[in-house]
């Protein structure tokens, strides 16, 4: 796989959260807001809140296929349909849960399609230029120490990243809630969603000359991608940020 192509490819289950550690310390929570028609975050700091840890890791890894099997294979089939329609159902549950729970905000699919887009070119848009400090703010830690790392490997160059728009709509195709309450509205609650984004993408590589060495501006690949996002939603100050990506399993196959 080329360096372009590695670059731009950058249950409802209401079971207690078992072994979450609480920490008392500064918490930074990040807000977006919009100036002059661009998005920023600005950071509110909490002195002695009780945050509990934010990596509970990806609640739900299924990603629903682009193609049925044929009947033909009765088998294959019928294991696709049940598992799509389970997971349907867990999206409704969850996203029924979300709404319960969301004290603060409504749920709006619309909404935080809009805000997914913005979050997911925030991140890109950020990586390229080396701004880590808004990948801490759009990402989180997992996600975050994952580009930081990259950041620190490919050496003094210069990386120009541009979003020419999306090839289809984006979709979500998995919601997922989680709290150490249950059913209950009250206490901690953590909502992941997986959404599916196929952009059309640029990207070119520049040395300290100012030389193209890698990519091509001019070349627009289309970028399918599969981002999980998450936010508490017990915490009226929280924000949707990106959690992670999950890889198709015929990419992992491969």
């Amino acid at each position: 796989m080329t360096t372009v192509a590695r670059a731009l490819t950058l249950a409802v289950s209401v079971r207690p959260l078992v072994g979450l550690r609480v920490a008392s310390f500064q918490s930074h929570v990040m807000r977006p807001t919009t100036f002059l028609g661009l998005r920023a975050y600005s950071t509110e700091f909490n002195q002695g809140k009780q945050v509990l840890v934010r990596d509970h890791g990806v609640f739900a890894h299924y990603i629903p296929p682009e193609s049925s099997p044929s009947i033909t294979d009765f088998k294959k089939w019928r294991i696709s349909k049940w598992r799509n329609m389970m997971n349907n159902v867990q999206n409704l549950l969850s996203v029924g849960l979300i709404k319960y729970k969301s004290q603060y905000e409504k749920w709006n699919s619309a909404k935080f399609l809009g805000i997914a887009e913005e979050t997911y070119k925030d991140m890109n848009d950020a990586f390229a230029r080396g701004d880590r400090t808004l990948l801490e703010e759009v990402c989180l830690d997992a996600m975050y120490s994952n580009l930081k790392n990259q950041l620190r490997q490919r050496g003094a160059v210069r990386w120009e990243w541009k979003y020419h728009g999306n090839a289809s709509p984006s979709r979500i195709v998995c919601v997922r809630c989680m709290g150490t309450s249950g059913i209950s509205r009250h206490g901690f609650s953590v909502g992941q969603v997986t959404v599916k984004m196929t952009t059309q993408q640029s990207m070119a590589v520049y040395d300290k000359k100012n030389r193209l060495v890698g990519g091509d501006p001019q070349q627009i690949h289309t970028v399918v991608e599969y981002i999980v996002f998450q936010k508490t939603i017990s915490d009226p100050e929280d924000i949707w940020r990106i959690y992670g990506k999950i890889a198709p399993a015929k990419a992992l196959t491969q």
